[in-house]
């Protein structure tokens, strides 16, 4: 009985250390940030979206040019 314990042991020992599945860990993505860059209305410079404003429908760089529609 007891070499049947010890057998048995060794086999699910076998299968967790070649046939599982292992998780693939996706660290790319945490690690890369995406930036969308917009257009500004006004002076046609590119901004991240995170630092452009949006205001009436349109993108602007910066206060400056949100003020100054022209």
């Amino acid at each position: 009985m007891g070499r049947l314990l010890i057998v048995l042991l060794v086999v699910v020992l076998i299968w967790f250390l070649f046939f599982r599945k292992k998780k693939v860990k996706n660290n790319i993505n945490k690690n890369i940030e995406s930036f969308d860059m917009i257009e500004c209305q006004i002076c046609k410079n590119f901004v991240s979206q995170d630092e452009a404003i949006f205001s009436n429908g349109r993108w602007y760089c910066s206060k400056e040019c949100l003020i100054n529609k022209g």
